[in-house]
């Protein structure tokens, strides 16, 4: 079973609001059953999901073989992406009923320390594909939909990861639910500028880049997640123009498309 990685349009950690808008970057997780008394994972999440399975649904021992496109520690759900393909994979393959697997993935990452929030926008649009509306603090869902426009994103890893200040970005919760409210009135690029903006700011990335992407043209630029992955949103066709300016400056680039729900890519509006 697979999972999409993502993007940020929204930080879930300030307000407890989230969103995020799902790649076609993918972790691949196939199960088997673990032979050996000990069973070696990959991280403790890995091992917090076979835990799980084991006792509230009474499995042998789970062996994970993962496999993904998704740079680890970058900010682009990464985690979430296995987590809800391990456990997609799990369910389908023993036939359990699990009544929301984007929120059992989140509760198993919090379990595990993997976050702080559970991140439900980034397991919720890793398992429906398309943008997600979340609100993190009572694991709720409030929006799946499709992203309206064709868009590519460009992502550029940046190196190291700063810290992250819980109590700092927390300060900033009034600014964030002003842009949860931008998000889900409609207006998610107006809400991924600020929020990529924002979070640059608030952990000290250079706002150079972000600012010049913009000023280029770019629908969106930031910093997804809590870095730190650099990401410019781009209508299709513009990306080999902000590849130029990209590799002009010394960096390279991934390159993605935003999916729809279901993970359908190409089919949404022209901008």
């Amino acid at each position: 079973m697979h999972a999409y990685g993502g993007l940020s349009i929204l930080n879930g950690i300030p307000c407890g609001f989230g969103s995020t808008m799902a790649l076609n970057l993918k972790a691949e997780v196939s199960v088997s059953t673990c032979e050996k008394h000990f069973c070696d994972y990959q991280s403790k999440l890995v091992r917090t999901i076979a835990e799980y399975f084991l006792i509230k649904h009474s499995l042998p021992k789970l062996r994970f073989s993962i496999s993904s496109q998704i740079p680890q520690r970058s900010g682009l759900k990464s985690n979430s992406a296995v987590a809800v393909a391990a456990i997609k994979e799990v369910v389908h393959k023993f036939g359990i009923y699990e009544p929301s697997i984007p929120r059992l993935a989140s509760e198993l990452s919090i379990v595990s320390g993997t976050s702080v929030t559970g991140a439900l926008d980034d397991a919720s649009a890793s398992y429906y594909g398309g943008v997600s509306i979340t609100d993190n603090i009572n694991m709720r869902i409030i929006r799946i939909f499709n992203f309206p426009y064709d868009a590519s994103a460009l992502l550029v890893p940046s190196g190291r990861r700063n810290v992250v200040n819980l109590k700092k970005m927390r300060g900033y919760a009034s600014f964030f639910f002003e842009l949860f409210e931008k998000a889900n009135s409609g207006d998610l690029l107006g809400a991924m500028r600020l929020n990529g903006l924002a979070v640059a700011e608030i952990l000290g990335y250079d706002k150079k880049p972000i600012i010049e992407a913009i000023k280029k043209g770019a629908l969106a630029s930031g910093i997804s997640g809590n870095g730190p992955t650099y990401f410019v949103l781009c209508k299709e066709g513009d990306e080999d123009y902000f590849l130029d300016i990209i590799n002009r400056m010394g960096l390279g680039a991934i390159k993605a498309r935003v999916v729809g729900v279901g993970g359908v890519e190409g089919f949404h509006k022209k901008l």
